[in-house]
Order: C-alpha cells, then structure tokens, then sequence
C-alpha cells in the first residue's frame, strides 16, 4: 500500500521535471538560434579587445616609473638621502620589466572599464530580449495555445528564465573566454582575481535582470510598451537611483545612517552588485572613511551574504509576481 501511494507521487513529480526540461530545452534552441545573440557575443568581443588595448595605449601615454620601494607602493621619493638608509633597494627599470607593468596596468584598466561599461550595457540587453520574448509569444499566439495544456504559467516564465540566463552566460563565456586565451597566447600577463571578479558581475548581472525581463514582459501587451518600460526601469535603477540614494541619506539621523545607506544599497541590484565588485578587488577605500565598515563586511563576508541573499529574493520575488500578473493579463 506505502509502495503504491509513493509511486502515485513519484511519478507526476517525473512527469513535471520532464516538461520543465523539454520547455527549457525549446526555448534555449529557440535562444541559440537568435541572431541578437550572435551580435552581442561579437560586440562583447570588440569591447574586450577595444578596452584592453585602449588601456596599453592610456599606459604608454602616462607610464609607470618605479625607482625605489616596493611594486605595491609605487615610487618612493628620498630626496638626497640614500635609500638604503630607509630600507629600499632601488628597483630596476628595465624595457621588460616596465613592459610587463604596463601590460599589467593596462590589463586592470581595461577589466576596471568592462565592468562599468556592462553595469550599464547587460541590464537593457536582458531586459529588451526577455520581454520581447514574451511579447513575441503572445503576438504570435503561442501564449494562447500554451494555455490550452491547462499547465502552470510558472513552467513556461521558469523556461524563459532559465534559458535566457544561460544564452547569455555562454555568450559572454564564449566572447570574454577566447579573448582571455588569446592574451594568455600572446603572452600578457592576466590578474585571475580581477577577471574572475569581473565576470562573476556579469553574471550577477545576467540572473537579475533576465528575471525582471519577465515582469516586462507580462506587463506589456505591445513590443513598443515592452521597449518604453524596459527603458523606464534601466535608467531609473542606473541613473536616477542614485540621486534618490544621495538626498534620503542626507536627512537620515547619523546614527541610522550606515544601515539606511545599506538597505538602499540592497534594493538596487545594480548599485549592490557594484559596491560588492568594488570590495572584492580590494579598493573600497573610495566610499571614505565614514564607510570603512564595509571593509570589514567584506573581510567576514557577510557583505557578500547579504547581497546574494538580496538578489535571492529580487528573483524569486519578480518570479512569483510575474506569475500573478500573466495570470491576469497573458
């Protein structure tokens, strides 16, 4: 009797997990096939290779002349008085060795710009392609036949998640990886750490807005309504966000201030990804001494908890709304 109620709840749970995984199968084939795709793995592509050389050139232009001290100091003026009576032997600047601190520079320079360019740059891409996927479904009328199977619109917006999320993480993988073997060929020295930072904000960025894409989506009957809010929503959380942040911090008591300033930090996927990146790489002094806390969340890590919990929940709650509102309106 046990056995035959087990295999009575074995096997719709089989049957679900199929059908989740032919819908995300479609609509990866359906993701991969996209000629959007192709051109954004090649523009990935040229902005890589654009920002690094651009960040050799910007070296060349203004190089690094370490005399005396150690690397990580930089230059170390002694005036007239003997290095050595300080401890410092001086360095040699030779062509090589100044060349591989350039090509090192450059290369940080080059990861530093990447990563402002695709806080701005990956969030409208996942936006506009996950919402006109939707909306291209309920055109075309695909929404209305998905309607007839009686099955959850949970499945059909988890599919559309799934593989939009995975499109573009291989399209980056695919775009960032080869130039990264490239230079790792031709023989430029590449800081693990920093690129490794780098893209795992990409991808950050990637989970969290394919996820809002749907809300888009649901919410938009036409793909122009789908392009105006999707625009609505990028410029207000990258630009004027930030102005919102600025003027409520200033009337909040001091002593409310630093966990008022991180809830506010938390709300806005893009600003937390950010402020975690900047941890990670190890140049949080830029937020002042006023904030110097966050140096020492990041070294316990609870910084980086509370932003991965943070996004946890945009995306499970964007998921579950958008749920509601196709219900409504698909």
């Amino acid at each position: 009797m046990i056995t035959i109620i087990m295999e009575k709840r074995v096997i719709p749970m089989m049957n679900k997990s199929k059908t989740i995984l032919k819908m995300i199968g479609h609509e990866l084939r359906l993701s991969l096939r996209s000629k959007w795709l192709l051109n954004f793995t090649i523009l990935f592509m040229a902005m890589a290779a654009l920002f690094y050389f651009y960040g050799i050139k910007s070296i060349e232009a203004d190089p690094t002349d370490v005399k005396y001290g150690l690397e990580s100091v930089g230059v170390v003026d002694t005036g007239t008085v003997d290095p050595a009576y300080f401890g410092l032997e001086e360095i040699s600047s030779s062509d090589n060795v100044n060349d591989e601190v350039n090509q090192h520079v450059g290369y940080n320079r080059a990861i530093a710009m990447l990563m402002n360019l695709s806080l701005w740059l990956i969030p409208i891409i996942c936006l506009i392609l996950g919402a006109n996927s939707i909306i291209a479904d309920k055109e075309g009328g695909r929404l209305s036949l998905y309607k007839t199977y009686q099955m959850p619109y949970f499945y059909y917006l988890f599919s559309k998640f799934i593989a939009l999320s995975t499109s573009l993480i291989a399209s980056l993988g695919i775009s960032y990886g080869i130039f990264g073997v490239i230079l790792s060929i031709t023989g430029n020295a590449i800081e693990a750490s920093f690129f490794l930072t780098f893209f795992l904000l990409n991808i950050l960025l990637v989970i969290t807005f394919s996820a809002l894409s749907l809300f888009v989506g649901a919410i938009s009957v036409t793909r122009m309504q789908g392009l105006s809010l999707a625009l609505f929503i990028w410029s207000f959380l990258v630009f004027v966000y930030e102005f919102i942040i600025f003027s409520v911090v200033d009337v909040i008591p001091y002593a409310q201030k630093l966990n008022s300033m991180l809830i506010l930090i938390l709300l806005n996927p893009i600003e937390s990804i950010r402020v975690w990146s900047i941890e990670q790489l190890n140049a949080d002094y830029i937020f002042g001494p006023e904030f110097l806390i966050l140096n020492e969340w990041g070294t316990n890590g609870i910084l980086t908890n509370y932003i991965m919990i943070s996004i946890l929940f945009m995306v499970l709650i964007v998921l579950f709304v958008s749920n509601q509102v196709i219900k409504v309106r698909g």
